[in-house]
């Protein structure tokens, strides 16, 4: 069993991305330089060996000819019904005893988090995992992330083979008191930096919810743009009292607020900055701030969709009272006009989608493609949204799974913007024919 530590003064191996796959690999350049919280990465090489000694390495293909539903859970039942070596579990134990805090146990297979192919929301982060049979389930947990349904159908769509490797990234937890992702440089515009926030843990992010846009130009002048939303009125975060993860309303002063500070935006921008230009190619970073303004980088890769010679498109010429909204947050180029699927709120706390009809169905039934409307893309939103040709998610930024996902597909994305009626969800159903056109600039959202 290979370890690689995550600890201050410890230097990079320089052993790649096969052994501590795209994620761990990633850490540990970015550990020699900036604030990492610490940790180790346990490497690809135990999670094959622990598939041959298991003998579920002669299991996996007689699974996969399954359907991904019903292959994903009989993979996930045999991976957690499976025992680590007695050596192995002496390692890890020693490793797991050295961090006092509660932990994250994060995927970073082989194939993640490279400049084409990101897995965004794919793979299993375990979030406070703080005893050491809890912990050995997590990895498992993280090994059978490799092939939960909509990781099968990544790959499949994706043309990729289905026996990537997976390392393990174990970390301390940060407590944040704001967490968000930063683009440097923006897809839509290579002069700019593209920073979003909220409060919390970063999952809020990650899911699309309401969140802070910072846009900045100059990190010496301080030539920042800011679009902050009011509707920040939830957040993640470990209840370390009862050892789980929860979501709770954001207090009403703080919702109309920057969850970061000017200082904390410029701070950021430069720390991205610096990483896109020490890669040499566009990137994209995961951060927190603690209690303290001290700033964390859980993650950075190269930001795939960036196409330097991508054709822009030219949006058609709308008569402005058959605008309903029109944006800067956009992801994927292109025209859609067709039928349009809607989600009118998502119940974040008790996990249920307000939606106008059966999405199932009208997936089915829409099968040659839909535009989507929507306040938010979760991760769970997406195995349900197969057909979607276009989607405009009226609260979302640009840099959440979401977007990462429609770029990859070739979805045309359009993030919040401003509505020219109000409640916009309400007041269209599932079924009426609409349009979207999105250029690198702008896009709207228009009656046919």
């Amino acid at each position: 069993m290979k370890i690689a530590k995550l600890k201050k003064g410890k230097p990079y191996l320089f052993t790649g991305v096969n052994t501590w796959g795209g994620k761990g690999d990633n850490l540990l350049k970015l550990n020699e330089v900036f604030n990492v919280p610490q940790g180790f990465i346990i490497s690809s090489d135990t999670y094959k060996n622990w598939l041959t000694s298991s003998k579920l390495d002669k299991e996996l293909p007689k699974v996969l000819i399954k359907n991904p539903e019903e292959a994903s859970l009989e993979i996930k039942d045999k991976f957690l019904n499976s025992d680590f070596s007695k050596e192995n579990i002496e390692i890890l134990n020693k490793e797991f005893q050295e961090i006092k805090n509660p932990l994250a146990v994060r995927s970073s297979s082989v194939d993640e988090d490279g400049e084409k192919n990101s897995f965004a929301g794919q793979h299993e982060t375990i979030l406070g995992v703080s005893n050491f049979d809890e912990f050995l389930k997590s990895i498992k947990e993280v090994y059978a992330s490799l092939f939960t349904s909509r990781a099968i159908q990544y790959r499949q769509n994706q043309n990729l083979n289905q026996s990537d490797s997976i390392a393990v990234v174990v970390q301390e937890m940060i407590d944040p008191v704001s967490s968000g992702v930063a683009y440097s440089p923006s897809p839509n515009n290579l002069e700019e930096i593209l920073i979003e926030s909220s409060w919390g843990l970063g999952t809020s992010i990650v899911d699309g919810r309401p969140c802070d846009i910072y846009r900045i130009v100059n990190t010496i002048t301080g030539d920042i743009t800011k679009d902050i939303s009011p509707k920040k009125r939830e957040m993640d975060f470990y209840n370390q009292k009862k050892k789980r993860m929860e979501t709770k309303k954001v207090p009403l002063l703080k919702r109309s607020s920057g969850s970061l500070k000017d200082n904390q935006i410029i701070e950021t921008a430069k720390a991205i900055k610096s990483i896109e230009k020490a890669y040499g190619v566009p990137m994209d970073m995961e951060f927190a701030y603690d209690k303290n303004s001290k700033l964390y980088l859980l993650q950075a890769r190269p930001l795939t969709g960036i196409k330097q010679d991508e054709i822009k498109i030219t949006l058609p010429e709308i008569s402005a009272n058959r605008i309903l909204a029109e944006s800067k947050n956009t992801r994927n180029q292109g025209i859609y006009e067709g039928p349009v699927v809607v989600v009118r709120g998502i119940d974040h706390v008790n996990k249920r989608f307000d939606i106008d009809g059966d999405l199932i169905e009208l997936n089915k039934e829409f099968k040659e493609g839909y535009l989507l409307l929507t306040p938010e893309v979760p991760p769970q939103l997406e195995e349900y949204v197969t057909n979607a040709k276009a989607m405009y998610a009226t609260e979302c930024g640009t840099t959440g799974h979401a977007a990462a996902i429609a770029t990859e597909k070739g979805i045309i994305y359009l993030g919040r913007g401003d509505n020219k009626i109000s409640n916009l969800l309400q007041k269209i159903n599932s079924g009426d024919k609409m349009g979207i056109a999105v250029s690198k600039e702008k896009g709207i959202l228009y009656t046919l």
